[in-house]
């Protein structure tokens, strides 16, 4: 894989998204986060999303180029990359492939949730899970999304180095996913990336299924509890 995820240091800088950081990290795994509010609908972000070969840095193939990037939004569906060469004819033939990812949860211009280990991080042992959540801006006409990369088990990495390294390349990829739409000027947001892999940027919850959350147990069990019928 030509310069896929190298050491931070290598890496060119890049604008930073409305929010961007290694939220979260330990000896066994970080959480990477990146959002933005941007001038387009959910529809216009998932579109934009399954087609990887238009804003996926070629130089984060294995190939060396982005061409046979794509993604099949379906559970079990793949984030895969083709090998390609021209035969004598000029024609595209495929070689090879690898998967980058395997989606497991899909909702069209909501959430899609890949797994996957990238980039150097695929020989190690451990799980990565992206989850891609958008939603529209309840201040702006635009929509909020995010990016949300929870990596954990052993790898042979450094977490303080390996983490800032893929950070900067998921947030890399991020950005030009959102190059064709405009930026909404807005304070960087506040937001606990655990409710990002929840369900979508918004807590996925009413304030009664909270309340029964928080209630002590007797209280939940009641709650849960459907009333039987009085024998006779």
């Amino acid at each position: 894989m030509k310069n896929a995820l190298v050491p931070a240091v290598l890496l060119a800088a890049i604008s930073s998204p409305a929010f961007a950081e290694v939220k979260a990290a330990s000896d066994t795994g970080f959480n990477s986060v990146h959002i933005a509010t941007v001038n387009a609908t959910p529809e216009d972000i998932w579109k934009r999303l399954l087609t990887p070969k238009d804003y996926w840095n070629k130089a984060h193939s294995w190939s060396g180029s982005s061409a046979g990037f794509y993604i099949d939004a379906q559970a079990n569906g793949c984030f895969c990359e083709l090998f390609q060469e021209a035969d004598a004819n000029g024609k595209l033939k495929t070689v090879g492939s690898v998967e980058h990812m395997r989606v497991i949860f899909a909702e069209p211009g909501k959430v899609l949730r890949m797994q996957g280990a990238l980039g150097p991080l695929q020989s190690e042992a451990v799980i990565g899970t992206l989850t891609v959540a958008m939603e529209p801006d309840k201040d702006s006409v635009g929509t909020r999304v995010s990016f949300s990369y929870v990596v954990g088990g052993y790898m042979r990495y450094k977490v303080s180095e390996i983490a800032p390294a893929v950070d900067k390349v998921l947030g890399e990829q991020f950005k030009n996913m959102l190059l064709p739409f405009d930026p909404v000027t807005t304070e960087a947001p506040k937001v606990d990336s655990f409710k990002l892999d929840i369900e979508t940027i918004e807590e996925a919850v009413t304030d009664e299924a909270s309340d029964v959350r928080t209630a002590k147990p007797d209280e939940a069990d009641a709650a849960n509890t459907t009333p039987q019928a009085e024998s006779n």
